[in-house]
């Protein structure tokens, strides 16, 4: 307990805006574009690009609220950290726990299974087929793609961030040929009629297409490794934020109107944008759309997972509550226990996916939506005690609110994360809904996550004297001393 931060677990600042910025987008871009948007037009069609707009909507009000939170008060897994100081250790931890589920079977077997797809699309006589049914190439080739960004991200963040601002220059390229090239072919009878799914397949896609948003709530986990976080990183976030849903409103548009409906109709949540790119690109930007875009996407959205993901659990392992063996860190400064557990975990879960699919291919389970299902749920759930935690904030740290380079004011320091926890549970109970039986794996793994943090705070207790809550509070006036600190040093 009690580690100081900025410096937290031998992490050093060395991520400027420019960092920042390339990681959020590199992050969100990726999935969401790629898989989403084909899934989305399966279910709601020409509406797609609407769809996008309004999964913005309740990611715009989390975002507002993370700025505030990180520009107040920067840190290491602040995920977790923010509202296990100033909330609840319960629910802070339950929240991590829930989002480790969705990350190794959901958010990072997408990003992996989804790029090698699409790589398969430069295969002679692939690229106007939906995805491909082989299973054992694929699958080798997932797993070697999720361990080379292992291997990238256990040589240090300052090498993997190197690495995703070139990948995200090259991926934003590809994605604007599809977006400029696609519009001079549309077709305006192809968006009519604009909801042919009606109302309810239309909220459907907007659940899943706010997973396509998250990636840029990843900039709180990395506070520690910020320069001048109280500016950077709301900054970061007004920047990201409306140029990935710009981005992808531009992408949908031109989806959607290069091909007919039946498309989507006819290959449903197995439909792909290698179809409309292939329709209107010659083949030299055809390979650039594929290469340099879809592989480039799914490429950062990996990498930069990697290079957030294991921030809160190093917190957790510094409470206690987890394993402390876990939170050292190798001779790059990098937690590579942690890295090993995404890594084999997330591998498992693409080989168990493919053992499945080989064994039953008549099971009628598209694991596509499923991973992406799984996803979006636990990057929302991690979210909701985040946001509580943001409304006792400046009540509980006023000095620190009352310099921070970005805070909310008025109504808006309460609604933007009311809503934003009201948003939350509609979209998580409606993912859940549609997922039937398949979510059952989900409410065992958090009753799972109660019992252990009932177990460890005893066992804590036993050994310290002191309960959660209380050592919590002892840190959290070593965390607020330093945090003033480094106010006053970017003054």
């Amino acid at each position: 307990m009690g580690n100081r931060m900025g410096e937290d677990f031998g992490l050093k600042r060395v991520l400027g805006l420019g960092d920042l910025v390339a990681i959020e987008i590199g992050t969100t871009v990726g999935a969401g574009i790629f898989s989403l948007t084909a899934l989305s037009a399966s279910l709601t069609g020409p509406s797609t690009p609407l769809a996008f707009l309004a999964a913005a909507v309740p990611i715009v009000f989390i975002m507002m609220t993370v700025g505030m939170l990180g520009s107040v008060m920067p840190t290491v897994g602040g995920s977790y950290r923010y509202p296990s100081r100033l909330l609840s250790p319960m629910w802070a931890t339950v929240g991590v726990w829930s989002y480790a589920l969705a990350l190794i079977i959901g958010a990072i077997p997408l990003y992996v299974t989804q790029c090698v797809t699409y790589l398969q699309a430069l295969l002679p006589g692939n690229a106007a087929a939906p995805l491909s049914t082989g299973l054992f190439w694929p699958t080798v080739a997932a797993v070697g793609l999720l361990t080379f960004f292992y291997v990238v991200n256990i040589f240090g963040i300052d090498m993997a961030a190197n690495v995703q601002a070139l990948l995200v220059v090259v991926k934003i390229s590809a994605l604007l040929v599809f977006a400029f090239w696609g519009y001079p072919h549309l077709d305006p009878a192809r968006f009519t009629p604009l909801f042919p799914g009606g109302a309810g397949k239309f909220i459907l896609a907007a659940c899943i297409l706010t997973f396509a948003l998250q990636g840029s709530n990843a900039v709180i986990e990395l506070g520690a490794e910020i320069k001048r976080p109280s500016r950077n990183i709301p900054l970061s976030l007004l920047i990201s934020i409306p140029s990935v849903t710009v981005l992808y409103v531009l992408i949908s548009v031109s989806a959607i109107g290069a091909v007919d409906l039946s498309w989507w109709n006819g290959f449903g949540a197995k439909a792909s944008l290698v179809q409309p790119a292939q329709s209107f690109l010659p083949p030299g930007l055809f390979y650039f759309f594929i290469l340099g875009g879809a592989f480039m996407a799914f490429s950062t959205a990996l990498n930069g997972t990697f290079m957030w993901a294991t921030k809160s659990p190093l917190v957790l392992a510094a409470d206690g509550i987890i394993p402390q063996s876990l939170a050292k860190t190798g001779r790059y400064g990098t937690p590579f226990a942690f890295l090993t557990i995404i890594w084999a975990g997330s591998s498992a879960a693409v080989i168990i996916d493919a053992v499945i699919r080989h064994f039953k291919p008549g099971l009628q389970i598209n694991p596509f939506q499923i991973f992406a299902s799984y996803a979006t749920i636990g990057g929302l759930i991690i979210f909701i005690p985040v946001m509580a935690a943001a409304i006792v904030m400046p009540r509980r740290l006023p000095e620190l609110y009352k310099r921070a380079d970005f805070k909310l004011r008025g109504a808006l320091l309460y609604a933007a994360p009311i809503i934003a926890i009201v948003s939350s549970v509609m979209l998580v109970a409606i993912l859940c809904a549609d997922l039937k039986w398949l979510v059952l794996p989900f409410p065992i793994w958090v009753a799972l996550g109660f019992g252990f943090y009932w177990w460890r705070g005893k066992k804590i207790k036993q050994e310290t004297g002191f309960t959660l809550k209380e050592l919590m509070a002892k840190d959290l006036k070593e965390m607020v001393a330093a945090a003033l600190k480094g106010h006053e040093s970017n003054q």
